[in-house]
């Protein structure tokens, strides 16, 4: 039996005032996180809580949809390495899809593009996560 079996698809909605997190499951593989709005000291509790649905349900592969964001403070950023960490301590996968330029460069100044694997196209990120 093949790993990207096909299930209903399941979505979930996180809403916050600046922030919605978008959660869409429609392979036994693969979920896709899609933050829209701002992630900051206030909101980030809402993208940290999709992310931990995505790990107690031991999801494989998790791609976080960052195209988005307009705003990504420093608690956003610990946030994604957080989980990240523990998804390569649990080896699973996580990969996020930043194609902005704020967003990259936050996740560049901080040096997370070392410690997170970031595509700048959803296509690249796919195809990443199907390679291994």
């Amino acid at each position: 039996m093949s790993n990207n079996t096909r299930n209903p698809v399941i979505r979930r909605e996180h809403t916050q005032p600046h922030l919605t997190v978008l959660q869409t499951h429609d392979r036994d593989d693969l979920e896709q996180i899609r933050p829209i709005g701002e992630i900051d000291l206030c909101s980030a509790p809402v993208l940290r809580d999709a992310l931990a649905d995505a790990e107690r349900r031991q999801v494989k592969n998790v791609l976080v949809d960052l195209s988005d964001v307009q705003f990504l403070a420093l608690v956003g950023v610990h946030v994604l390495r957080d989980a990240g960490e523990r998804s390569t301590a649990e080896h699973r996968r996580m990969v996020l899809v930043a194609p902005s330029h704020p967003v990259q460069r936050v996740l560049s100044l901080t040096n997370a593009t070392a410690d997170l694997e970031v595509y700048v196209t959803q296509a690249g990120a796919l195809s990443a996560l199907n390679r291994i």
